[in-house]
């Protein structure tokens, strides 16, 4: 699975917790080019955090956007080890998140929750 952190400069820390979690791949935005408003999520993600200290408004809302429409979870939080790794445990804790096996095989049992499928 892959996770999109978009803010901040050093995210080399988070992406160790992250790492120590499970998550195979980490893409980094760090929302200081103008061209990362017009940045697509990247196929595989499995996971939005926004760092919300380091991210314009625009930006946000855009990447709020985005994630909402493909059903992908997102962390808010600020740039801080211990807020990132409770806000993350948290999330895995309740099932919104389920790191391991593949993409494409993995299901955390709220699809259909996301899609709009059920009443």
């Amino acid at each position: 699975m892959t996770a999109l952190i978009v803010g901040g400069d050093y995210i080399k820390q988070l992406e160790r917790i992250i790492a120590d979690r499970g998550v195979s791949r980490v893409e980094h935005w760090t929302g200081r080019k103008l061209g990362d408003l017009r940045r697509t999520v990247p196929k595989g993600t499995g996971l939005v955090v926004l760092l919300c200290d380091y991210l314009n408004h625009s930006l946000a809302r855009k990447i709020k956007t985005d994630a909402e429409r493909l059903g992908l979870p997102v962390l808010y939080c600020r740039r801080s080890l211990g807020q990132f790794s409770e806000k993350l445990d948290e999330l895995l804790e309740s099932g919104a998140v389920v790191i391991g096996g593949t993409q494409e095989g993995a299901c955390c049992g709220l699809c259909e929750t996301r899609l709009g499928l059920t009443n």
